[in-house]
């Protein structure tokens, strides 16, 4: 069960989740709910595969979260993206070759991700079709079993939970034919605008981008890696706050990337790997884990926020940094790759519109 309060004390300033929310009511001109909410976004999660050959981390994984699981069960909402299957058996779809990466975690292993706090899982990227679609199937299943909302293909295009009288809407795009895509605009246009009308907050997340550290700047257009079409990121993000998003962020070249403020709702166009302690490089850039905290009001305005600074190590997964190296990389991005920037920073964490 959630923590009702979250107190985050960074210069002088506190931000308070759940201090005054009322009923949500129609939207029509006015505030959906008064007070103001607090959502948690990571990026990429893989907890150990066992598939094509078994990578677990020690102790079954079930010590990746402990920095993080009391901060992420504090608030409303928590949200990533499942970076891989859960199931227990299945057949392989990648031939092997130095650029094939398959990721099945055991269908046990969502006992973490529960336990961890999340709400909502976005399953559109590129590995969720490693096995075939029978391994998407345990994928959702799995999760749907274990009260974690799922989202990002044709049989999961949504999913709503109502949490102290707040209604929210999930939903995911990635770039492949298996995942509700962000190329394909109509359909993000008709997702988004079904849960605004359903939904007191809408939430989207995306996978996409080019990969690797000399990826780290958001470029404009459309991106590409190894010839495969990653979508073009700003316009995809801007499109979906213009047809009703509160907030969109994003994961996929495993580092982070610049944030936005536009229209008064909070982009971030990249979290990077958040718990992913096998089967992928962890080094400088990659292994950066920021955690952010966004408290919206009740028009799903960005009030304030927190990046909250971690970094993975091989076997651990994210540990708390005290450097706050991933702070200065963000500010630092988005200071040259946003013009108009409207988003400020502060040594802390602590993040606020102009």
């Amino acid at each position: 069960m959630k923590l009702r309060k979250l107190l985050f004390s960074v210069i002088a300033v506190s931000i308070v989740t759940c201090g005054t929310i009322v009923h949500a009511q129609e939207n029509n001109g006015a505030k959906r709910f008064e007070g103001t909410v607090t959502i948690a976004m990571t990026g990429d999660i893989m907890t150990g595969s066992i598939m094509p050959t078994p990578d677990l981390p020690p102790n079954e994984g079930r010590d990746i979260f402990v920095d993080c699981a009391e901060l992420l069960q504090s608030v409303d909402v928590a949200c990533g993206n499942l970076e891989g299957v859960l199931a227990d058996s299945g057949k392989q779809r990648k031939r092997p070759g130095p650029l094939s990466f398959s990721f099945m975690m055991p269908t046990k292993s969502v006992t973490l991700l529960v336990n961890a706090g999340y709400d909502f899982l976005g399953i559109a990227n590129n590995h969720i079709n490693d096995f075939y679609p029978e391994g998407i199937a345990s994928t959702i299943k799995t999760l749907k079993d274990n009260g974690i909302g799922v989202a990002g293909t044709s049989a999961c295009e949504t999913s709503i939970k109502e949490i102290n009288g707040v209604k929210y809407g999930f939903c995911a795009f990635g770039h492949e034919s298996y995942t509700l895509r962000t190329q394909d605009h109509a359909t993000v246009k008709r997702v988004i605008k079904k849960l605004r009308q359903e939904c007191d907050i809408v939430i989207v997340c995306f996978h996409g981008g080019s990969e690797g550290v000399s990826e780290r700047h958001l470029p404009y257009g459309t991106e590409y890696f190894h010839g495969s079409d990653r979508g073009n990121l700003r316009e995809f993000a801007h499109l979906c706050i213009d047809n009703g998003a509160d907030i969109v962020y994003g994961h996929g070249p495993h580092v982070c990337r610049a944030m936005e403020v536009y229209k008064g709702h909070l982009i971030a166009y990249s979290l990077g790997n958040f718990a992913t302690p096998r089967g992928m490089k962890l080094a400088g850039a990659t292994s950066y884990a920021p955690l952010l905290l966004a408290r919206l009001d009740g028009n799903g305005e960005l009030v304030d926020g927190l990046i909250q600074p971690y970094i993975q190590y091989r076997d651990k997964g994210p540990r708390l940094d005290k450097s706050g190296a991933v702070l200065k990389e963000i500010e630092t991005l988005t200071r040259e790759d946003i013009k108009d920037n409207k988003l400020v920073f502060y040594d802390t964490g602590y993040i606020k519109p102009m």
